[in-house]
């Protein structure tokens, strides 16, 4: 089944299952946030392979609200800076890589973000990373 019920109950259909997208090339792959989300996508195998060969290709691969904690914590995927959801068993997890008062921080190749107040800021980052920071300033003012 392709409907995936969120956490709030609102469903979307989802395109294909995530396994059938572990052999396909991203060039951005974006973890959304919210509990459990976060920790069900935390132990999805097939999320994992896709996130480390992402990472390890040091394409887009990015995380808001408490995924950088609990998935790129999980998989070793936290860069030197990041920020999270501001829960103290999500800060903890980053710990010294936390970056205060930072809505959005990107270290290479990957983004993370603090949550749903930040999504917008979270998602031009995103777009700056990959199509220029023209692009993301131009999408801004939109």
């Amino acid at each position: 089944d392709l409907q995936v019920k969120m956490s709030r109950g609102l469903k979307i259909m989802a395109d294909c299952k995530i396994e059938d997208c572990v052999s396909k090339d991203w060039d951005a792959i974006a973890c959304p946030g919210g509990m459990p989300g976060a920790e069900r996508l935390r132990d999805s195998k097939a999320l994992e392979e896709l996130l480390k060969k992402q990472a390890g290709a040091e394409k887009v691969t990015a995380a808001v609200c408490a995924s950088p904690a609990v998935i790129f914590g999980s998989h070793g995927l936290l860069p030197g800076k990041a920020v999270c959801y501001p829960a103290p068993k999500f800060l903890e997890i980053l710990g010294e890589r936390c970056v205060a008062d930072a809505p959005v921080v990107q270290d290479g190749h990957i983004i993370t973000g603090t949550g749903p107040g930040t999504s917008l800021q979270f998602a031009l980052k995103i777009v700056e990373k990959l199509y220029g920071k023209e692009k993301a300033e131009e999408l801004a003012k939109a």
